[in-house]
Formats: structure tokens, sequence, C-alpha cells
């Protein structure tokens, strides 16, 4: 293994040392960080002075990479390349999103606690943020483990969840936070989605809650019952000894799992500030394997 591990939280996280991802990763280094991460879901890659491509050829070894939604759904707002979401506040013309821009309203959703693409048919396995620039104060990235609250979860609670779905929409996420201005198509390329409330880690083997924010109702419950369950075990399971806080670095990149996380942004002051993010994400496709992805070492070929 090429890289050494220093952890900075005993659930969540670890820092990676040792490794340029200017250069491709071996086969085995791959291997070795899917099973760190297995430990780890949050994995921090500091002082890493990438690019798009490399971010993009990094990510491309655990998975299919996603086309970014505001790609596929707003591409004439889209200012990076269609792989690469844009976790910033800025448009074109780099100048920061004044008050009221639909933008910046859009933004506003990741501020509540959600998982990424969970209200897709085939949600998201990792994301990997770099941080180009990051905020004089605030902005932080906070990370809930979602392993850990369902092992602590009440004993009574646990045969209730045990074999619920919940259907996702990121329309709804919108709406909680007071954002309703989309248009039809839009609406029409962001269908909701369903998947199991428990499901099995199949790195660390762990039970693990699917939450999110996207998360609008219990299937086969009445509304008002399951939305009042999901309210109890958000409010459970983001309980501070259950979050991991990331204050973030220039040229940080972390790699978080999306099946094992939720994770929320916090505000930076002052907001008027630049702050320029860009994620890669890759989807929890099972047709997947490693073998498929056009991005490999040269010593995994």
């Amino acid at each position: 293994m090429a890289f050494t591990v220093e952890v900075v939280h005993p659930l969540l996280a670890a820092r990676i040392h040792g490794l340029d991802l200017h250069q491709p990763v071996a086969l085995e280094d791959v291997e070795a960080i899917e099973q760190t991460s297995g430990r780890y879901p949050v994995l921090i890659f500091p002082k890493q002075f990438i690019n798009d491509d490399e971010l993009l050829a990094f990510s491309a070894n655990f998975g299919p990479v996603h086309t970014a939604m505001s790609y596929q759904t707003r591409e004439k707002e889209h200012r990076l390349q269609p792989k690469i979401t844009d976790i910033s506040n800025l448009g074109k013309d780099n100048q920061t999103f004044k008050r009221g821009d639909h933008r910046r309203m859009n933004n506003f959703v990741s501020k509540r606690w959600h998982t990424d693409a969970s209200y897709e048919a085939i949600p998201a396995r990792y994301s990997f943020l770099l941080a180009y620039t990051v905020a004089q104060r605030g902005g932080e990235t906070q990370f809930a483990d979602m392993r850990e609250a369902y092992d602590e979860m009440p004993e009574d609670l646990r045969p209730v969840v045990e074999d619920l779905s919940c259907e996702y929409n990121i329309l709804w996420a919108r709406m909680l936070s007071g954002y309703t201005e989309f248009p039809d198509e839009e609406r029409a390329k962001l269908p909701p989605a369903q998947h199991k409330l428990v499901r099995r880690h199949p790195v660390s083997g762990r039970k693990t809650l699917y939450l999110s924010g996207h998360a609008t109702h219990v299937v086969d419950w009445p509304i008002p019952e399951g939305r009042d369950l999901l309210r109890e075990l958000m409010e459970f399971a983001t309980q501070p000894q259950f979050v991991y806080t990331h204050k973030w670095h220039e040229r940080d990149l972390v790699m978080w799992d999306n099946r094992a996380l939720m994770h929320r942004g916090r505000r930076h002051i002052p907001d008027t500030d630049p702050r320029e993010m860009h994620r890669a994400t890759v989807m929890d496709d099972p047709a997947w394997t490693r073998a498929d992805s056009s991005v490999r070492s040269e010593a995994g070929t």
C-alpha cells in the first residue's frame, strides 16, 4: 500500500497521506482506499493540486461517473464540464450570486441533511469534492454516520424500520427550503425514486440507515405517520456523537460514501465571498465492475 492513514475521527474520518493524484493510482491502492472507506467513510486527501480531468480520472476508479444534475437540467447555466457538479457560489462571469438569484436559492437545499442523488433510481455511491477556494469563516461540511445511528437506534424502533422503503424527491427538498421556481422540463427530468430505508453496506457488511432530506414519505404508510417517523430518525441520526465536521483547506479533496452517511454544508461568512468547490460523483450501479472503467492505472492494466 502506497499511502498511510491518519485517523481524524474515531468513527467517521481519516486523512490519506502519500498519494499524488496527478498520477494514475495503482489498482492495489484503489482497492485499499475502498477498504479503508469501509471503516472510515470520509477520506481526506490533502494538498491535491489536480485539475477537473484528474479529479474525474481518480473518481472513475470507484464507479460510473455521473453527469451533473445541473448540467442535465440547466445546461446553459452550468459553467464546468458536464460531469463536474459546481458546488460554488459563482456564475459564468465568475461573480458571486446576488441575493434572490435562483441559482443561490437552489443551493440552499445542500444546507439540509441529505444524501447525494438519493432521488435517482440509481443513487450515488461516492462523492469527491475538491476545494479550489475556501471561506474565510464557516463553510464546513458535516457528515453523520448512518451505520452508527442504526446500531444505536432504540431496540423498539429497529423492527419498525427494517423492511420499509421511502420515496425521495429533490423537488420536495427544494420546496422545504422555500424554493419552488423550477420549470416544467426540470420537473420532468427529476422524477422521484424509492429505496429501502435499511441497507447492508457491501464493503463493511454493517447495516445502515438510508436517510436524506430528499425523503418525502414512507411507502405504503399514511403520509403524516411516515413523515413523523422520518423526522424522528433524522433527529436521532444527527446527534453530535454521530457527526464529524470537516473544516476545509484549499486543495482538500474529500471522498465520502453516500451509502454510509448523510451530509450538509454550513453557511460561510461573509456569504458574498467566493467559495469554489468542484464535485465528481460515481453512482451505485450494481452492474458496474472496476474493469469497466476507462480510466485505469497503468499498474492495473
